[in-house]
């Protein structure tokens, strides 16, 4: 009796298991085994647990790779525009690093046609070190090993939250289609919204000295120009985003302000040279950057901003070329001098 017991116990245990292991796999809301079955719309919610499955195995020609910064840009509209089918590939802090070790996998799936790149300028001071923590982010998204998926596949999380989650958004339509990983719902772009984020410190550092931050940005410079170089058959659009005038007054309040420009002086003329590569620059334009009313805090603009940049791209607008790079820098500098001497003070006491 105790073995016909153990043995029905067995295979009890056995089914539930098969039963639950399969009711992940086949909704799978991470996209770890497969892309959305049936033409079901792709549902995008979870940015850093979604990601490696979608680039593993979604079908694409066309990325959105950036921070944050990057993920209102609305899909669709490049779908529209450019015959494509696009994927976003996003990461926090958008270190070249890590968006690159996303590409990687993406040119191993799919025949990349364009890539739009939000290329932040401190990223190009961070890490040339990936920053995928495995004590802290879950190893079998990053992987495409089916033998360290028991955390995923026996998951109650999963099983009773992101399953039901993912149903509910794919039904309500949320951080779907082009709204895909969008957090701008609910966010407060106001200057209020914006201010909170900044104390404006009464005394000014000297200038920093970052000798190591330079020796990053050569290696990460290095690193981007060796991604667009190494794919002739694809074009990088290039987009430096516009951060507020919060953000460029804290860098000359911190001492940091120089490391900026160098980043900007090295970095615009380099990619300009490259034949598949066009930029396009964002950062001087004060209609946007001096109205906080655009923010919800020192860099995150709304869903407006970012579809006012991609309909500049789409008619060839603010395109830096050789011709027109110390222009531009230039311009950024007298930006630059307006927001530290006058912007600024639109919105803090003098």
């Amino acid at each position: 009796m105790k073995k016909k017991a153990l043995k029905r116990l067995t295979i009890c245990i056995l089914v539930c298991l098969l039963v639950v292991g399969g009711i992940v796999c086949f909704f799978d809301p991470f996209y770890v085994y497969h892309g959305p079955l049936g033409g079901a719309e792709p549902v995008l919610y979870n940015r850093d647990y979604q990601m490696p499955g979608t680039v593993r195995n979604f079908e694409y020609d066309t990325v959105i790779l950036g921070s944050s910064v990057a993920e209102n840009y609305d899909s669709d509209y490049v779908n529209a525009q450019y015959d494509a089918r696009t994927i976003k590939i996003i990461r926090a802090s958008g270190s070249v690093a890590d968006l690159l070790y996303y590409m990687d996998i993406a040119h191993e799936e799919n025949e990349i046609e364009r890539v739009f790149w939000s290329l932040d300028i401190f990223a190009m001071t961070s890490s040339t070190k990936t920053t995928f923590d495995k004590t802290e982010e879950l190893e079998y998204p990053h992987t495409a090993s089916p033998l360290d998926d028991v955390t995923y596949l026996y998951n109650k999380d999963i099983l009773m939250e992101e399953i039901p989650l993912s149903l509910a958004y794919g039904m309500m339509d949320i951080n779907t289609g082009g709204d895909a990983y969008n957090w701008a719902a609910e966010k407060d772009f106001s200057v209020a919204g914006a201010m909170r984020a900044y104390s404006k410190p009464a005394e000014i550092v000297e200038e920093a000295n970052y000798s190591k931050e330079v020796e990053l940005l050569h290696q990460n410079l290095e690193a981007v120009v060796d991604e667009i170089e190494s794919h002739p058959e694809t074009e990088y659009i290039i987009i430096f985003p516009p951060y507020s005038l919060m953000w460029w007054d804290s860098g000359y309040v911190n001492g940091i302000g120089e490391l900026y420009f160098t980043v900007l002086e090295e970095t615009l003329p380099a990619l300009c040279e490259l034949e598949n590569a066009k930029v396009y620059y964002f950062q001087d334009d004060r209609d946007i950057v001096c109205d906080l009313n655009n923010y919800m805090d020192m860099m995150h603009y709304s869903p407006e901003i970012n579809q006012f940049m991609l309909e500049c791209i789409v008619a060839d607008e603010r395109r830096v070329t050789s011709d027109n790079v110390d222009e531009v820098l230039n311009g950024m500098r007298e930006t630059y001098r307006y927001i530290t001497e006058e912007g600024i003070y639109q919105y803090y006491p003098q």
